[in-house]
Order: C-alpha cells, then structure tokens, then sequence
C-alpha cells in the first residue's frame, strides 16, 4: 500500500488564489470572472479570454517578480519534508499556472521534493499563449484541466489517496479521495455531499492531524472513493 498527498496550490499552499491576483494585476478581471461564477462560460474558456486580455507589461520577467512577492502557507515545507521522510509521494494539482506556481516552488525549496500538475502559459516573443495539459471530455468538474484524473492516474487499488484543498475546482477530485482536508468553499461543499473531511485553517494543521494517522495506523480506504476511482477509471 502506498500513500499519495495530493495538495491544491491557490489558496491552499499559497495564502492567496495567485491565479485570481495576476489577472486583477495584469489584466481585466471583469466581466469574465462574474460570467465564470455564473457559469455562463466554461473555466478554459474564462483562462483564455483572461490570457488574452493580460497587457503587454506581463512579460516573463514581471510574471516572475510578481510571483516572488507571494506568500506560502508556512506550513507547507515541513508538510513536503515530513510526508517526503515518510515515504509519502507529494503532488500539487492546480488549475492554476506553472509560471508562477514554478516559481514559488523553487522559492520553497521543495520543487524536486514532489510532482506538479498543472495548466501552462507558454510566452511566444509577444504574448503568451495557454494550454491545458490535463484536460478530458470524461469529467465536468470546475476544472480546465482535471485534478480527478491526476489521483485517479496515480492511485492504485490498494493505495490511499489525501487531499487537501479549498474551493471548487477541487471538489471533484475529492470525491476520490480516501482522507480529506477541506476549507473554504470546498469545505461547504464537502458538507453537502456528505464527505468525510477535517477542516483546516493551516497546513500546519493538516501535518498534525496526518502525523497522529499515521501513528495510528488511521490511514484507511473509503470505500465509496475506491469506488468512485474504479468507475472513473472505467469511464476514461
């Protein structure tokens, strides 16, 4: 049995939804935001019109230096090197950007410590362009690139799958889930459908409630994601 931490980044290990604060910084974050939230466009549809609309002073470099002036969650580097110590595998799903999420990464120290998932914006000499790596016609959740599919990919029948996340591009993903940390909207949502979750402020807290698991030999599958997994395996 192996072990799998899977750690949404906007919000949950940056103190800020980055994502959101580089389209208010560099872009026009309305109307396209409110027409996402009401669901009149889709979330890919919402990064490419975002993408298209950054003004020219976004460049590589200023994405970059803006991106350094974020901050992580405190907690997130004695979380990556504890579960690393433990032999548990660390990945970040994000429906966010590698250009700054990579950045914020390689800050922390902890960037060959796991693996990332995430959307990419590729910069042509002029502008920059989007891709969605992850994407898949199989799931509607609130993602353009699928974090189910990223634990799904990853977990094996006999493995346990933690998440930890804050809003609703995750609330597919922990549907799949075995152990769930949730906050935000994600953890309203949680509630609604019945999901076993801890709620957690830090991340801090997410490392004492898995380290006390952990002693306890507490880490166990839940039967309805190791069935969600195995009909999402299907569907693919």
């Amino acid at each position: 049995m192996a072990i799998h931490l899977f750690l949404d980044f906007d919000g949950t290990i940056s103190q800020t939804d980055v994502g959101n604060e580089l389209f208010q910084r560099f872009g026009e974050f309305e109307p396209v935001h409110t027409q996402l939230m009401n669901n009149e466009i889709s979330v890919a549809e919402y990064y490419r019109r975002s993408v298209a609309l950054l003004r020219p002073d976004c460049t590589p470099e200023s994405l970059t230096a803006f991106a350094l002036a974020q901050q992580l969650d405190a907690g997130f580097t004695p979380l990556v090197s504890w579960a690393k110590r433990s032999n548990i595998a660390v990945s970040v799903v994000s429906d966010g950007f590698n250009l700054y999420i990579e950045p914020l990464l390689d800050r922390s120290g902890m960037q060959n410590e796991l693996r990332l998932w995430c959307n990419t914006l590729v910069w042509n000499g002029i502008a920059f362009t989007v891709a969605f790596p992850g994407a898949t016609e199989s799931c509607s959740c609130f993602c353009a690139s699928c974090k189910r599919n990223v634990v799904i990919a990853n977990v094996a029948d006999d493995d346990i799958a933690i998440y930890v996340g804050d809003g609703r591009s995750d609330s597919c993903a922990v549907e799949h889930a075995d152990i769930v940390f949730a906050k935000g909207t994600l953890a309203a949502e949680c509630t609604r459908k019945g999901i076993p979750h801890h709620h957690f402020h830090t991340l801090a807290e997410v490392m004492i409630i898995l380290q006390r698991k952990v002693v306890e030999g507490a880490l166990r599958p839940r039967r309805q994601a190791v069935l969600a997994r195995k009909r999402a395996i299907e569907a693919e």
